[in-house]
Parts: structure tokens; sequence; C-alpha cells
């Protein structure tokens, strides 16, 4: 039988129209608002900086670097952007479950990962809170944890889009990797697209993923019933008259 925590994302893998809060300073409307101050990943660049440290103080030589990067959207820098964040992901959205929805974008998260992780730790050693200091070195690890499961659901899903039909030997080949935790993943992936066409693949997709799932866990069950079967029967022959 499929594990209860399994049965659940039956439901919450759907084909729900409620599009979520991809960033959390993000509009990803196609005109949006002039008075807005949203950033997207997907309206982002890399910063172009011919800036060169010349200078024997790290710290100065951070500080220079800040002051002379180039804007990657209207009022914001790189530094400016990661800054903004790493407050959101401290304050406003403090949860693994709301990082979730900001990571699933993988190929623009790469663009800021790096930045992300080296901003908490030197904002962490600039600061004199003891509290924040914790917090921004908390927040990094944490979210450094969310980051590499999704890392390894993304390569599991990447697997089974690139082999659909074989999913049941997937499953077979790697069910300690089909947890609640990357149904749970396959749900913000749902939610992220745009189109119902996408949400609907992806659907479908974790429909079979859980069928395959099920089938196999039902398998073992019965399997383990058989031997236990076998077992006392074994046990019955083999007792004394």
């Amino acid at each position: 039988m499929m594990s209860n925590h399994l049965v659940g994302f039956q439901t919450s893998i759907s084909t729900t129209t409620n599009h979520p809060s991809l960033f959390p300073f993000t509009s990803l409307s196609s005109s949006p608002s002039p008075n807005s101050t949203f950033l997207s990943f997907k309206s982002l660049k890399p910063p172009i900086s011919n800036f060169k440290i010349s200078c024997s103080n790290p710290g100065t030589a951070q500080l220079q670097e800040e002051e002379q990067e180039a804007e990657i959207a209207e009022g914001y820098t790189m530094t400016t952007f990661v800054d903004k964040l790493i407050d959101v992901f401290l304050t406003q959205k403090p949860e693994p479950n709301h990082w979730m929805r900001y990571l699933i974008f993988r190929e623009d998260w790469n663009r800021y990962r790096d930045r992300f992780y080296s901003r908490c730790k030197l904002r962490a050693d600039r600061e004199n809170d003891f509290a924040l200091k914790h917090n921004l070195i908390t927040l990094a690890t944490q979210v450094k944890k969310v980051d590499d499961e999704m890392e390894r659901h993304a390569e599991l899903l990447k697997q089974v889009e690139d082999s659909p039909m074989d999913i049941n030997a997937i499953v077979t080949k790697r069910r300690k990797d089909f947890t609640g935790e990357f149904f749970r993943y396959l749900a913000v992936v749902q939610e992220s697209h745009d189109s119902l066409e996408d949400r609907d693949a992806v659907a479908r997709l974790g429909a079979r993923c859980l069928s395959a799932v099920s089938a196999y866990d039902n398998t073992l069950e019965t399997m383990d019933t058989l031997d236990t079967a076998q077992a006392k029967f074994d046990d019955i022959l083999n007792s004394p008259p």
C-alpha cells in the first residue's frame, strides 16, 4: 500500500489556476504596473562591472565593488537585489516552503546563488547584533539545505521527463527518492507554470509517478505476505509430529 503521506499529494497536484507569488518582489505580469517596485528573475541579467580589486583591505574592496556595481534592473544592483531577497526571506517569507517557490526557477536562481550565500556571510561578519548575526548564518544554512534538496528533486524529475515510458523501472531503481518531499516539489513545479497545458502535463506526470510508486509498494507488500505465509508453512512442515 502506498504511504499515507504520498496519498495526500494526489490532491495537491491539480489543475488549479491560482498562480503563486513567484518571487518576493516579483511581478510576472506581461504589463506590470508602472508604480511596481517588483523585480523578476526572468527580467534580470548578470551585472556588468569593470571594477578591479586594487585594495589590500578585503572589506574596503567589497564596499568599493558594491558602489561601482552596474544596475541589473531599475534601481537595483546585484547586491541590493540579493540583499532585498535576504531581508524578505528573514522577515516576510521565513519558512522553507516559501523559499521553494522562488528557488524553483533553477536557471534564474543559479545566477544569484553564490552572491546570496556570500552576502549572508558578509552581512553576518559585519553585524554587531548577535541575534541578527545568528539569523543570517542560519538562513544561509537552511536555504542551502532546501537548495540541495531541490537540486536532487530536479535531477529525478528530469530523468522521469526524459524517459516517461520507463517510470516503473525508475521507481524500482530509485524508490527511496520518490518521497513526500519530491511530490511536494512537483506540486510547486506545477504552480510555477503559466499555461494550463504545462500544468496539466506536470499533473499527469505526477499522477503516473504516484501510480508507479503505489504499484511498487503493493508488490512489495504482497511479497512480504507470501514470504510470511511460506515461513509459517515451513514451520508446520518442519515441526515434530
